[in-house]
């Protein structure tokens, strides 16, 4: 009886943890606006990102100050360009950028508001970037308004993962509850408390495979969802997933190796101890 009642708690561990590892670093990188904000600000460093913001804030600023032929329309390129430039590559530019692509996560984890406002898909707004450069050039004009960069190809709607978030977020915890009540029953009870090491190991070890899988296979759908379009706002999108999923992939490594050593225990502890 004993012995049943250890496989069977070590079972369940086994299986929770492979389901765990995966949904809890969904939950506290995707689905938690903290994890997801702080996941985000290697992809203001990236390059074609800032290449992609110092266009749509040049271009805000144009439109923002009279359009072609007025007086930063004639000059863009000389002038405006260059100091949208020497803000996307500062450390305002980081948390402007993090602070547009959170309200992003907002809208599409939360509840939608049930106003009846019409739904625009997934827009950045970028006023106050294209303000902190129209400060630097020393225009007295600040807008109130959106500046909206619309992502080609999203049908994102408002809400898209909000239930989704949710049932994350509990299989998240309950997995990681089984697990932890599983693995410490299952060793408690154990007659061989090597083996159940040895299997816990194996489990973690299949986690972190599922992660890596979850991981690559996921890539190219991710992108695909989050915008279908072709133009430059799709690099962006890409790397944001690759930013994301990068991450996921160094956990799996991480996660591998913990249950690599577990493992490793698990087979000292069996062979020196038969137990």
């Amino acid at each position: 009886m004993r012995t049943i009642l250890s496989a069977v708690l070590t079972l369940a561990a086994m299986a929770a943890i492979v389901l765990a590892v995966p949904s809890w670093w969904v939950n506290a990188r995707l689905v938690d606006s903290n994890g997801f904000a702080s996941t985000m600000r290697p992809v203001a460093e990236q390059q074609k990102v800032r290449d992609y913001m110092t266009e749509q804030i040049t271009q805000g600023v144009i439109d923002r100050t009279g359009g072609s032929g007025s007086f930063t329309g004639g000059v863009t390129s000389a002038f405006v360009t260059p100091l949208a430039r020497a803000y996307t590559n500062s450390a305002e530019f980081k948390d402007d950028f993090v602070a547009v692509v959170s309200d992003q996560h907002d809208y599409l984890f939360n509840k939608p508001a049930a106003d009846g406002r019409e739904d625009h898909g997934l827009e950045l707004d970028i006023a106050p970037m294209v303000n902190r450069v129209l400060k630097k050039l020393g225009v007295p004009v600040q807008t109130s308004q959106q500046v909206l960069v619309q992502l080609s190809g999203s049908n994102l709607e408002a809400g898209r993962y909000h239930e989704t978030g949710l049932n994350i977020a509990r299989l998240a915890y309950g997995s990681a509850a089984v697990a932890i009540v599983g693995a410490l029953g299952g060793l408690v009870i154990a007659r061989r408390r090597g083996l159940v090491l040895l299997a816990l190991g194996l489990a973690t070890i299949a986690a972190a495979v599922v992660s890596y899988a979850a991981a690559v296979v996921g890539a190219g759908r991710a992108k695909d969802e989050l915008t279908g379009g072709a133009g430059s706002d799709r690099a962006v999108s890409e790397a944001i997933v690759d930013t994301v999923l990068g991450n996921l992939r160094e956990l799996s490594y991480i996660v591998g190796g913990a249950g690599l050593g577990v493992l490793l225990l698990g087979v000292a502890i069996t062979v020196i101890t038969r137990r």
